[in-house]
């Protein structure tokens, strides 16, 4: 679906600066009839209406800046959210917002506090980022000041925060789905073991408790041998952890049918079952996509991972917090759910990777 245009886009093909656009369709100023017509004609072919958080930001007297922190931990994962802030920066600022972007390269709380130190010394409005402990909102709020509000991406913080809104999956029902997929690749009866990377992660634990909790109410024949956290906070570490437990659990366990990654390091669970030989016995599952995916699917090693968008998911958090920032938008609630989509064999080839749809 065509993205909304924006104002720049309406100056652009009016030959035209974008103050000029503003004065005519706010009817104020002066313009002459040609710049006019111009811009009444590029509104139209374009289609253009201009948004509440549009007309906000353009009348503020000084830029909004959002001060953007994530982790290039999960390379594959991490690699899609340059699409969403991109789209975002394009979307924004011509109305005057500016996007500062940072990163670390663990999942290191320490290391993030350190980036939100850095973002706050140049003078951001607001913050976004992903929360990488789940007891670690006390210890982050300290270093961001009252007056400015924060919101995070993926993992939530604490429930009792300063937060101003999360937007992610829903990990409990993601846990919950997980199961299901389980059950309808390797059957009603089979065993299982979780590796659990980011144990602490509270979306991780979410996730962990909706496998528990489907299958003690409906998937009775799963059995969970056992629920194995996984360690390291470097994309590298995180890596052979995953590949080293995967290969731990198929030798302790040699009736195992199916290994359950958490999040997004599935493919090195994967690469075990390949180098053991086990691949079209054990089957893989996990969450997002990886460049190894097709070829695991293709090999029968990956059953089918959950895929939550995540270039779409930050620049929706991005959109919201500049709204909340220009007083456009109020929050009633603090989390935002996304959709998450299936991918399998028969899926692969319909679900756009990486890419940005809106309404």
């Amino acid at each position: 679906m065509a993205l909304q245009s924006t104002i720049k886009d309406v100056a652009k093909e009016a030959g035209v600066s974008i103050g000029t656009v503003d004065r005519v369709l706010h009817n104020r100023g002066r313009v002459s009839d040609a710049n006019k017509k111009a811009v009444l004609a590029a509104v139209n072919k374009l289609q253009y209406s201009p948004s509440q958080i549009a007309r906000a930001l353009v009348n503020r007297k000084s830029n909004l800046r959002i001060g953007i922190t994530y982790p290039k931990v999960d390379s594959d994962f991490w690699s899609e959210i340059p699409a969403g802030i991109e789209l975002a920066r394009s979307k924004l600022l011509p109305f005057g917002v500016e996007l500062l972007i940072d990163y670390t390269e663990t999942y290191d709380v320490l290391d993030q506090i350190a980036s939100i130190d850095k973002l706050i010394a140049e003078g951001v409005n607001g913050l976004l980022f992903t929360s990488v402990d789940d007891s670690s909102a006390d210890q982050i709020e300290r270093h961001i000041p009252e007056n400015v509000p924060y919101a995070t991406v993926v993992n939530p913080t604490a429930s009792v925060s300063r937060c101003a809104f999360h937007l992610g999956p829903d990990d409990f029902l993601l846990g919950n789905l997980a199961a299901r997929l389980i059950s309808l690749f390797c059957g009603d009866k089979c065993n299982i073991v979780l590796l659990a990377p980011n144990y602490n992660f509270n979306g991780t634990q979410r996730r962990i408790a909706g496998v528990l909790s489907k299958i003690s109410q409906s998937l009775p024949g799963l059995n969970l041998l056992k629920v194995m956290p996984v360690s390291g906070v470097t994309d590298e570490d995180i890596r052979s952890h995953v590949y080293a437990s995967a290969k731990d659990a198929l030798q302790m366990f040699p009736t195992l049918d199916a290994i359950y990654v958490s999040n997004g390091f599935f493919d090195q669970a994967a690469l075990a079952v390949r180098d053991a030989n086990l691949g079209g016995r054990v089957k893989v599952f996990g969450h997002e996509h990886t460049s190894a995916l097709p070829e695991l699917i293709k090999q029968d090693i990956v059953g089918a991972t959950i895929y939550q968008k995540p270039a779409e998911e930050w620049y929706r958090a991005i959109v919201m917090l500049a709204e909340l920032l220009s007083g456009t938008r109020t929050i009633t609630a603090q989390d935002t759910r996304v959709e998450c989509s299936i991918i399998m064999k028969e899926t692969l080839a319909l679900i756009n990777i990486g890419s940005v749809h809106l309404p």
